[in-house]
């Protein structure tokens, strides 16, 4: 594909990235396509071969995406592995997969997982100078800014077969075990060509797309080479903290985000409207919510927003298309914020074990609250009990070095997603929970807690969101508050009351069976670095149970007392756990 673009347009920008002078530089197809086969001549050279894994750990950068280009070009498996992976997992890893060698983008790497990792591995590559670091198997390549085009393509010469294994991802899911998923080479170019027909604003140049995703996730490396395909220019942000300052530099034409993202940008937009006079928040307030209805009146107050709300929409710069959501559920009450003023977020669904994502809504052609339709290539269906089930050439054949068939793959070759999902009769998919979340009272109702959690998180101040109630009465919550814990006894009281209130009025659209009761309070967010998120911010319930299990025990233990003071005021029990009862 690479050399094909090279022979089409030399001279088009393939990607930018920022120089030493904080300005961006770009980088046209013609001199990335001679980078990556010099540098696959250096691998080939320290022994690289068609077939071999190559276990890539490094930041997200044009010199990942040159690694990325030059293993392909060798025939080689690609495997990239996040720089912030424990050296726990990468030791699982190596028993599920032969590694061959691995790519790093700093010496420095190799002190987190010490020799029992290094070695396993045969080569090790640097792509900085390692010439002081008295590791024998240790290896350095250099990446040249201008070369000769006479330079030898030969490097490209060994055969590569459409189902020869292009890349290996490991997923952990929710239940922090990795697992491997192998993809040939024709199911990525299917994944891309899907991506390219349900986003054909991709291939519209000029298309700017944003490469700050980790590219050790295949879905940012898929959208590089859709980009590629397509004619768009990759803009690398090596730093992705500072994603909101490049934005409007960068003016994107199509954004790709997390949902947690999205949340936390429009917390900025709600805490500034709460520091306004009454009188002009209520009339922002009223503007937002006429903006959300798909009307001729709504279409005119989404002008008006966009301008009375510039200083948030401009963040994305003057370009944006539309803005894309995957990787979790995102709050219907978010997409329609979104939309008020003038942002149209399209979620997107997907799997690991499906490398063409499954479903998505589309520019024309979207529906919020649902994940929107099948990617071409993809036949869902619903199980008998809901489950949706989907079938085409991107799903995977099982998982690597698993002995028996995997029970994820029905008979018929349908892969269960895990989740409940309802299709309408338009083709629409509205997803219901997450299978393995879904729990029973000890009144027998089932509970879908994704519904109930995303309602409890349209409140600006609180984070994350995680209800609990298997085997029992009634419902509770634990809620995280990204507001600055109180000092005083007293006001974090008065703060305490007012949250209870606030989420007993936003669950009082529920029916009663599924409000929650009472809520565990913390002023401590949910972290990847405790487990209890993954990396890409899912909520892994049961490390959350075991974290804050004995607070909901307690919670429970005091709303069962009626004579226990949580029925007149919260329960201070440390520092930043409060214990509350919601107001009925």
């Amino acid at each position: 594909m690479l050399a094909t673009r090279a022979r089409q347009t030399p001279n088009a920008n393939a990607h930018w990235s920022l120089d030493i002078h904080g300005q961006w530089s770009p980088t046209n197809i013609s001199q990335f396509y001679l980078q990556a086969v010099d540098l696959a001549w250096q691998l080939k050279t320290l022994g690289i071969e068609k077939g071999q894994t190559v276990i890539v750990l490094a930041a997200s950068s044009s010199q990942w995406e040159l690694a990325h280009h030059a293993i392909l070009m060798l025939g080689g498996v690609i495997v990239g592995i996040d720089p912030e992976e424990t050296a726990e997992h990468l030791e699982t890893i190596s028993t599920l997969v032969k590694i061959d060698a691995m790519i790093i983008d700093r010496v420095g790497r190799l002190e987190k997982f010490g020799d029992s990792v290094f070695n396993q591995i045969s080569t090790v590559i640097s792509l900085e100078d390692a010439s002081e670091s008295g590791k024998s198997k240790l290896h350095s390549v250099t990446i040249h800014d201008h070369l000769d085009e006479k330079l030898d393509h030969t490097v490209l010469s060994t055969a590569i077969f459409p189902n020869d294994i292009a890349t290996i991802i490991f997923t952990s899911g929710t239940t922090g075990t990795p697992k491997g998923i192998a993809y040939r080479h024709e199911q990525i170019v299917t994944a891309i060509q899907a991506i390219l027909d349900t986003f054909p604003e991709i291939g519209q140049a000029p298309c700017h797309l944003v490469c700050w995703l980790p590219l050790s996730n295949l879905f940012q490396r898929i959208v590089n080479l859709c980009a590629l395909a397509g004619g768009s220019e990759i803009f690398f942000v090596t730093q992705p903290q500072k994603i909101i300052e490049y934005l409007p530099q960068i003016n994107p034409h199509v954004f790709i985000a997390v949902p947690r993202f999205y949340e936390k940008l429009y917390q900025e937009v709600e805490n500034k409207l709460n520091r306004q006079p009454k009188p002009i928040y209520h009339l922002l307030c009223y503007c937002l919510s006429a903006g959300e209805n798909d009307s001729p009146v709504g279409c005119l107050f989404r002008f008006i927003n966009r301008r009375l709300f510039k200083s948030f929409t401009s963040l994305f710069g003057c370009n944006i298309r539309y803005l894309i959501s995957g990787s979790a559920p995102i709050p219907i009450w978010l997409l329609k914020r979104f939309y008020a003023t003038g942002l149209l977020i399209l979620e997107s669904y997907g799997l690991s074990e499906n490398v063409v994502p499954i479903a998505a809504n589309r520019g024309n052609d979207y529906r919020f609250g649902t994940v929107g339709k099948p990617l071409s290539p993809n036949r869902v269906i619903l199980a008998e009990d809901g489950e949706l089930l989907v079938k085409g050439s991107g799903v995977f054949g099982g998982y690597v070095a698993e002995q028996q068939e995997d029970r994820r793959l029905t008979t018929d070759g349908y892969l269960a997603s895990g989740d409940y999902a309802e299709i309408d009769e338009h083709g629409y998919i509205r997803l219901t929970g997450r299978k393995s979340d879904v729990f029973k009272t000890s009144t027998g109702r089932k509970i879908a807690p994704v519904e109930i959690e995303d309602l409890l998180k349209s409140h600006s101040k609180i984070e994350h969101a995680v209800v609990f109630g298997a085997n029992r009465k009634f419902l509770t919550t634990l809620v995280t508050v990204g507001a600055k814990r109180p000092e005083d006894a007293g006001e974090m009281l008065d703060f305490a009351r007012k949250l209870a209130k606030t989420l007993a009025e936003t669950a009082a659209e529920l029916p009663n069976y599924k409000r929650p009761v009472g809520a565990v309070l913390s002023f401590s967010s949910l972290s990847v670095e405790r487990n209890e998120l993954t990396r890409n911010l899912k909520l892994l319930r049961r490390n959350i149970q075991r974290d804050y299990g004995a607070w909901i025990n307690q919670l429970y233990d005091a709303l069962d007392n009626g004579d226990s003071i949580i029925h007149q005021q919260p329960l201070l029990i440390e520092p930043n756990i409060v214990l509350l009862k919601l107001p009925t």
